[in-house]
């Protein structure tokens, strides 16, 4: 018997640069941080994290959008917020994040 889905939000795999991401404590600089995937509740991505205890932490975050057929011939970003929903420590030293959005995202092209 397969697993049941249980996400509310259909993802697509969409790559996307955060250029901004607040409420995170990163080992490092941080580096360069990429959604996997995306959709209309929340991302993930992973991340340089310090500690394994940010169930419920909120963040702040903004996300570059290159322009592309089908929805914009101009580059634009997406700022939001958010809260760590899901922690995956199986792929140190990087910790993957599931963050749920917590208020509409505003888009600016």
């Amino acid at each position: 018997m397969g697993k049941e889905e249980r996400r509310r939000h259909r993802r697509t795999r969409l790559r996307l640069r955060i250029t901004q991401m607040d409420g995170l404590e990163m080992h490092g600089a941080g580096g360069d941080l990429w959604t996997s995937d995306i959709s209309s509740g929340g991302m993930y991505l992973c991340a340089p994290v310090a500690g394994a205890g940010v169930v419920g932490t909120g963040v702040s975050f903004e996300l570059s959008v290159p322009p592309g057929e089908g929805y914009s011939l101009s580059a634009g970003r997406i700022r939001g917020s958010g809260k760590v929903v899901r922690v995956d420590t199986s792929i140190e030293p990087i910790t993957g994040l599931a963050v749920g959005f917590t208020a509409p995202l505003a888009l600016h092209f």
